[in-house]
């Protein structure tokens, strides 16, 4: 099993707009996360545990994907989500 940790707002997985896209944070580490959870409005991380194989995971991040109808990206481990976000925010197109 693997563990992926997803930051919520509520009941849903917490959205974050960067340059027009609308994306899901995703750790394998929850202090990646929890250190910075305002900086995604989130109140709280969860932890979920998905089989290791790559058809699970693929459905899992669909699954968290088409919640939010957006993307869904995995930070890398050792990078704290201030980073994750500059890096995003410098990478990805601006979407019109």
């Amino acid at each position: 099993m693997e563990n992926f940790f997803v930051p919520y707002t509520g009941k849903k997985p917490a959205l974050v707009c960067i340059n027009g896209h609308r994306l899901v944070i995703l750790s394998h580490e929850k202090d990646t996360l929890e250190e910075d959870l305002e900086l995604i409005g989130a109140d709280r991380v969860k932890k979920v545990k998905v089989a290791e194989s790559d058809v699970d995971q693929e459905k899992f991040l669909g699954k968290i994907a088409r919640q939010v109808d957006g993307g869904v990206v995995i930070a890398p481990s050792g990078i704290g989500l201030r980073d994750v976000l500059k890096n995003l925010e410098d990478e990805l197109p601006w979407l019109q």
